[in-house]
């Protein structure tokens, strides 16, 4: 666990080198959609420090994960961070993941308000929702007839669903498929999920962009799993997926929701890491190749193709 004193935290300092922070730094063409970075991978970790190892990766603003840190929930508390670190929070998480299936309330409803309360109060436009599991039959009747949507019209929110994946070959979740998330009006188009479902990334792409408002944005190993990998270290044809993205006008939000245990032994090493996937992004998003990236930017590192086809 890191350090949770104010000073051990150091908040507001942002003396971290960035690399490459910025579209003038980076030498790229400015790119249509907003990066954000997750607060999700650092659950357990004071929300306050993570935001602010966000903002000195040169990032400008959060998705917020609301979870078991009361911080998390607390309006006056993200708001606090965001004006010390120089971060806004566009985008929240509600608690929809297992994990955190008592947070905000067990049934589906009231925690879909509480969670819409709370994105309106940080200033957020869109709350990040998954379905409810296919026995909750209450929650997807409430769903379908589009208490939901209105409860985030009433609060100024966008209510956007998130494509969930089959665990052990079952589809525990309502929404798997681009065919499930064409009955929603706003979706989150997570690539990691779609990999772990055997969707085709870019046919789900075709098929979503007028409806995608946020992406979550990962490789993925190709084991089954839903690892959240490095851009570029696992099977997932992001080149050619951000360039579409980038093509087709996109000029939504995207978050790098990415796995950052292998970056956590100080906290130099986690704000490089993300800094790294975050140059990654805005390079693919420019219209620039993996190598062309790596050149441009050595202290990436040129990760492979691993299944990747040149454009």
């Amino acid at each position: 666990m890191w350090p949770c004193t104010a000073e051990s935290m150091g908040y507001g300092s942002h003396h971290m080198a960035h690399i490459g922070t910025g579209t003038q730094a980076t030498g790229l063409r400015p790119a249509g959609p907003r990066l954000l970075a997750s607060t999700g991978a650092l659950l357990f970790t004071p929300i306050g420090w993570v935001m602010d190892a966000i903002a000195d990766a040169g990032f400008s603003g959060a998705e917020v994960v609301l979870s078991h840190q009361r911080d998390s929930r607390s309006p006056t508390m993200i708001n606090g961070f965001a004006r010390q670190t120089g971060l806004d929070v566009p985008v929240a998480h509600g608690p929809y993941m297992v994990v955190l299936r008592r947070v905000l309330g067990a049934d589906y409803r009231t925690k879909t308000r509480r969670s819409l309360e709370r994105v309106q109060a940080f200033g957020a436009h869109t709350l990040v929702a998954h379905a409810p599991f296919r026995w909750e039959r209450t929650a997807r009747r409430w769903l379908a007839e589009g208490h939901a949507l209105s409860a985030g019209a009433e609060a100024g929110v966008t209510f956007a669903m998130e494509n969930l994946y089959p665990w052990r070959g079952r589809a525990f979740s309502s929404v798997v498929t681009p065919a499930d998330l064409s009955a929603y009006p706003d979706v989150v188009f997570d690539t990691s999920h779609f990999a772990v479902a055997g969707v085709d990334l870019l046919q789900a792409w075709e098929t979503l962009a007028p409806r995608v408002c946020h992406i979550h944005l990962s490789d993925n190993l190709g084991a089954g799993s839903d690892d959240h990998a490095p851009i570029g270290s696992g099977v997932l044809p992001l080149q050619r997926l951000l360039h579409r993205v980038s093509e087709w006008g996109y000029a939504g939000t995207i978050t790098l929701e990415l796995d950052c245990r292998g970056h956590m032994e100080t906290r130099e090493a986690l704000v490089a890491f993300l800094a790294r996937e975050r140059v990654k992004a805005e390079a693919l998003l420019s219209g620039l190749s993996y190598e062309e990236a790596a050149a441009l930017h050595p202290e990436i590192g040129h990760t492979g193709w691993r299944g990747e086809v040149p454009t």
